[in-house]
């Protein structure tokens, strides 16, 4: 009896103890580390500047739609799409211009988020490029000497299927203001790479890259964005203890 009783006792501790280690070697994070759930999903939103400045400038029209993709929780796959119509006037020639353009790339968030924050401050690439349409409206041919009157032509020429292209490297914040809402703020650093001008006229201004100079191949931007994520999937994030 004495030895059935010990046979049992045995067999008891060794069955319990083969059942523990299958348990841990299962669920290895149960027993030193608990978890919570990250949202993960699609992000749409527009750029508020551009319809505030269509709203105070009489010379500009202007939408960009914005989204990005957070399938990880440093690299968020990112697109904008616009388009902008604007008039110019310089000391010799005016005009305007009007046309769409696309930003494709990929911000990386350098923050790191305490427990049920999703915040950002990002960096991003961008490849951007625009099809646009320039009108020359009118111009002065310059006089050196002012010896002449003015020679002042109205051509109101169109010049059509212009296009251009460009990299783009992003500075930003996003923060969640309320549950999946999003403000943000951003600045751009834009080189230019290739454009079509029309002949014997320069593109002074580009859909999507702003402002274009002679003097350089450089261009700068700014942001202020509103955004909703759409929640797709959660996923575990552990902490250990």
């Amino acid at each position: 009896m004495n030895k059935t009783r010990i046979y049992l006792f045995i067999f008891s501790l060794v069955f319990g103890s083969i059942s523990i280690g299958i348990s841990q070697e299962r669920n290895p994070s149960q027993t030193d580390s608990i978890y919570y759930k990250e949202k993960y999903g699609l992000r749409v939103g527009i750029d508020l500047s551009k319809p505030i400045r269509s709203l105070f400038d009489d010379n500009y029209t202007g939408i960009e739609i914005k989204a990005d993709y957070r399938f990880n929780k440093r690299f968020f796959p990112a697109i904008e799409l616009g388009h902008e119509k604007t008039s110019f006037s310089e000391n010799l020639l005016s005009g305007k211009t009007g046309g769409s353009y696309a930003k494709i790339g990929i911000n990386y968030n350098t923050y790191q988020n305490w427990i049920g924050m999703q915040n950002e401050i990002y960096v991003g690439f961008r490849y951007g490029f625009s099809t646009f349409s320039e009108t020359l409206t009118d111009y002065t041919i310059y006089d050196f000497d002012h010896y002449f009157s003015p020679d002042y032509r109205n051509p109101n020429k169109k010049f059509s299927n212009l296009n251009a292209h460009w990299i783009e490297f992003q500075l930003g914040i996003k923060a969640e203001v309320l549950n999946n809402l999003y403000l943000g703020i951003h600045a751009e650093l834009k080189r230019l790479i290739t454009e079509k001008a029309p002949s014997g006229f320069a593109n002074l201004y580009i859909p999507g890259y702003n402002r274009n100079y002679d003097n350089t191949e450089f261009g700068i931007g700014w942001g202020y964005s509103i955004s909703y994520m759409i929640p797709i999937t959660k996923k575990k994030r552990f902490i250990k203890n």
